[in-house]
């Protein structure tokens, strides 16, 4: 065994900023943590070489690559274009005819930069320590997976003034609507096969996504509400409003029936609602282009809340300001290749539930059965 090389600081060089290790005491610190040098690693598919490392602590060893969201990518120049297209209306098929590629692997860079954003939206509130200075709109945004028999809520909840789309999580439906005899038999034989979503999913969900935006509230101020006039908002604040510690809601709910101009009081969500149906394929109206699982249209709608609070304008017409610098997160508008510079890691940020659940891929669509797969680690995170 040839001996470590002594910790040296090389002007100009490479600099890992931790310990990719999730178990070692230098993954969420860098201070006082000592790597050596070792050698390089040459990447297989085109020969360039990239500096090596060995924890000192750990004995992990890794290179810069560790450090960058392509990394283990054969593909790594599809990351950055794909993450662009995803948001601007075609489906993965069209997007793989313009990058000469297959929709498979749009697929899983889609997946890849959708897991990217989960933790790029979290460290950017808790970074700048972000709280709710204005009131809330809630909204459900009602699409599919796999087939009409198996419907879903993508619950929104967006800032009343800046437009900033703060959370958001899911609930399974029950399909409803006028049905033909024949879709009333093949609902109840699929209920009969995979089970009947809960009928409570849309309440606990809702309680789920007021319990994330809470932490946002400075202390001793109430929470201004507003949503339509869905039943289940109403109990759900009621089953929340039991709950210690809950602070002050001042609900106002507007007839789902009214025009939704500016002057709406749920115009954010409305407008979330608008781009999301325009920009992204799989949830237009009668399109083949629908998720064939909700883990995958959670992921696009992390992407497209990344994209809608810090690289969209708020405005077409007025200024160049984005959501996210309304509120003071950004000074200036981000772009792709800046939110995608460096990895991140879900160790050192605190997920919640639904979430975690989205990043290590455990939303099941239960008719496809085994024939789904986790996002499984290499390493324990």
């Amino acid at each position: 065994m040839r001996p470590k090389r002594r910790h040296r600081h090389r002007r100009g060089g490479y600099r890992p900023p931790h310990c990719p290790n999730p178990d070692c005491r230098f993954h969420r610190s860098r201070d006082g943590w000592r790597y050596v040098r070792d050698g390089f690693y040459v990447r297989p598919s085109d020969g360039r070489r990239y500096q090596a490392f060995q924890c000192s602590t750990c004995g992990r060893n890794f290179s810069a690559r560790t450090f960058s969201p392509t990394y283990w990518l054969k593909r790594r120049d599809l990351l950055l274009p794909v993450a662009a297209w995803i948001s601007e209306g075609p489906a993965l098929r069209q997007i793989a005819r313009v990058l000469h590629t297959t929709h498979a692997t749009v697929a899983r860079m889609v997946s890849r930069a959708g897991r990217h954003c989960l933790l790029f939206h979290r460290r950017l509130l808790d970074r700048a320590g972000l709280k709710l200075r204005e009131p809330l709109v809630i909204d459900g945004f009602e699409s599919f997976e796999y087939s009409q028999y198996f419907p879903f809520h993508a619950n929104l909840a967006a800032g009343s003034h800046s437009c900033f789309l703060y959370h958001f999580n899911d609930a399974p439906l029950r399909r409803k609507g006028s049905m033909t005899p024949f879709q009333k038999l093949r609902r109840s034989e699929l209920e009969t096969l995979v089970g009947c979503p809960d009928p409570k999913a849309i309440q606990r969900a809702i309680a789920s996504l007021l319990r994330q935006v809470f932490a946002l509230l400075p202390v001793g101020v109430p929470l201004v509400l507003h949503s339509d006039d869905h039943p289940t908002y109403v109990r759900a604040l009621r089953e929340i409003r039991r709950e210690p510690g809950c602070p002050k809601i001042c609900h106002e709910a507007t007839s789902s029936t009214e025009r939704r101009t500016k002057s709406n009081p749920l115009f954010p969500v409305n407008l979330a609602d608008l781009r999301i149906r325009h920009g992204q394929a799989n949830h237009r109206r009668e399109t083949i282009a629908f998720s064939k699982r909700r883990q995958r249209a959670m992921e696009r709608l992390a992407v497209f809340a990344v994209w809608a609070n810090c690289i969209k304008r708020k405005s077409e017409k007025e200024g160049e300001e984005t959501s996210a610098m309304e509120i003071g997160l950004l000074a200036n508008p981000l772009s792709w290749k800046a939110i995608l510079k460096r990895r991140l890691f879900p160790g050192h940020l605190s997920l919640c539930p639904e979430w975690r659940a989205y990043y290590e891929g455990k939303v099941k669509t239960l008719i496809l059965r085994d024939r789904q797969r986790e996002h499984v680690f290499r390493y324990a995170v």
